[in-house]
């Protein structure tokens, strides 16, 4: 009786030890320890042509070309909330290097097709995001932003060369790692993806 009345309160006490672990590191073990989504942002180097006038009339108005990325998911895990965003802008120099420029908070891409995608969405295994447009009268890349503060220095003009730093967000998910993606353009428009590729390239540029 009495040595079942120690392993009892032992159970208790070990209930109850069990119970404060958790209260305080509860997060910490279901983010180890519960499966989780595996995202991956992945070049998508062609252009896609696109009619930004009339939509009642396709035959008239401005052509551009938007350049995408591919976010995916290799795990079964859905993310929840998830969205994409731009961390850190650099800008090669004349010495050849590369130097951060300011970016007074994040900003966050687009999910592609950006008329009907919403910013946030759950992804399952694989989702287009738009990294960026040139349009056949402008002499930049402009990334595609949801909102530009007046300051912002990430287009690309003729002869430059930039480097975006983009990090994936979700509820269920964080990235251990920021991705970079490299966009270089001569300043040359052309209106068919595979002639525009020999102008514009864009890659990842793998950290250390």
């Amino acid at each position: 009786m009495y040595r079942s009345k120690i392993y009892i309160d032992a159970l208790v006490a070990v209930g109850t030890l069990l119970i404060a672990v958790m209260a305080i590191w509860g997060d910490w073990f279901r983010y180890h320890l519960a499966p989780q989504p595996k995202l991956i942002i992945e070049p998508d180097i062609r252009g896609d042509t696109v009619n930004l006038g009339d939509p009642k009339n396709p035959t008239k108005g401005m052509k551009g070309m938007i350049f995408h990325l591919k976010v995916v998911n290799n795990s079964w895990v859905p993310a929840n909330d998830c969205h994409v965003m731009l961390r850190g802008i650099s800008r090669r120099g004349p010495d050849g290097q590369f130097y951060p420029v300011p970016m007074s908070i994040p900003l966050q891409f687009v999910w592609a097709p950006g008329e009907i995608t919403p910013p946030s969405i759950t992804l399952i295994k694989e989702q287009i995001l738009d990294l960026g447009i040139i349009t056949e009268t402008a002499d930049k890349f402009v990334p595609r932003l949801y909102w530009y503060p007046r300051d912002f220095q990430g287009n690309v003009g003729k002869n430059e060369v930039v480097h975006y730093k983009l990090e994936i967000e979700a509820t269920n998910f964080t990235s251990p790692r920021y991705q970079v993606f490299e966009v270089a353009w001569d300043g040359i428009w052309e209106s068919e993806p595979e002639k525009m590729e020999q102008h514009i390239r864009i890659k990842e540029i793998k950290g250390p």
